[in-house]
């Protein structure tokens, strides 16, 4: 089979099918998406739901757990087989040259992202966003304790001391930033996956399988070394939120208040869409507004 350039990949459950939906569409909507290759990984969707999205063109397949004892451990949690197998893309997608993943909570509002993801990652780079940016005034907490000294609290290394992670290598992540996952591209031989599925296995030894993919990533980067290269914020963006009125985009909170390309929908945004309700922002002129952040077609109204 002949090697295809590229395969945006996303994954989900029944919970997370309604915006899996929404992702898919929104691709299939912009000019430069109709054609491209869509990849689902299957972490708990119902026969019916998996025949609407390959009825869209989308290629599924249902990821495996990496052991029995994973599997186990799981329940009835199938959706970890998607956290625990996005280091393994380049094995269920192996005819694509670049592969890009975009979590169940995003969507597509522009293609702007896109190109910007596939050229750095045709560098042999993985290309991602840092949550180091000036839309985040920290990237650690420090709590203070007796004499003078302080708690470290960041995501990284929090997850690093609760996988047992030895102190040579949880102290180097404190100050780092965490490489969000929900978003990221790599090329099919780029060094990054194997050594991404080593740090997993070690992490998943003791820690949290939901998070395991993340801080095993950032290990690449951090204490391997491995290329990378920080989009801009629009390349996956979770807010704070503004609208414009006029076009009825998402943009950036900040001048030059560009579209967001990639809308990522984390955490009480993805609950306040699948139940149908908007969030707080602020329009172009910094007036309160109520904002529906789910996809929808252009020039729709979001702001209620």
């Amino acid at each position: 089979m002949t090697r295809q350039p590229l395969i945006i990949v996303s994954g989900g459950d029944t919970k997370y099918f309604p915006l899996l939906n929404d992702l898919v569409t929104s691709i299939r909507n912009i000019d430069e998406g109709k054609n491209v290759a869509i990849g689902i990984m299957d972490g708990g969707l119902t026969s019916r739901e998996s025949g609407q999205l390959l009825d869209q063109g989308t290629i599924v397949v249902r990821p495996d757990w990496p052991d029995k004892k994973m599997q186990r451990k799981a329940g009835s949690r199938e959706y970890w087989r998607i956290n625990l197998n996005k280091s393994a893309l380049d094995r269920y997608f192996p005819d694509y040259d670049i592969i890009l993943w975009l979590d169940g909570d995003t969507w597509v509002q522009n293609w702007d992202a896109i190109p910007l993801f596939i050229r750095v990652a045709s560098k042999g780079k993985l290309a991602i966003v840092s949550r180091s940016t000036r839309l985040r005034a920290n990237v650690m907490r420090m709590s203070p304790r007796p004499f003078g000294w302080a708690k470290v609290r960041s995501v990284l290394y929090k997850n690093a001391r609760r996988a047992r992670l030895p102190g040579k290598i949880t102290w180097p992540l404190a100050n780092k930033a965490v490489l969000n996952a929900g978003a990221y591209a790599l090329h099919r031989e780029a060094a990054h996956w194997e050594i991404w599925r080593k740090w997993q296995a070690r992490c998943l030894q003791h820690g949290r399988p939901f998070s395991s993919d993340q801080l095993s990533l950032a290990l690449a980067v951090y204490k391997d070394g491995l290329p990378y290269e920080a989009l801009p914020d629009t390349c996956n963006y979770m807010g704070p939120w503004r609208v414009n009125r006029s076009t009825q985009q998402l943009v950036d909170y900040y001048a030059p208040y560009d579209p967001a390309s990639v809308v990522h929908m984390v955490g009480k945004a993805t609950a306040a869409v699948l139940s149908g309700k908007s969030v707080a922002g602020i329009d172009m002129d910094d007036n309160p507004v109520n904002i529906y952040l789910g996809y929808k077609t252009p020039g729709q109204q979001r702001i209620f």
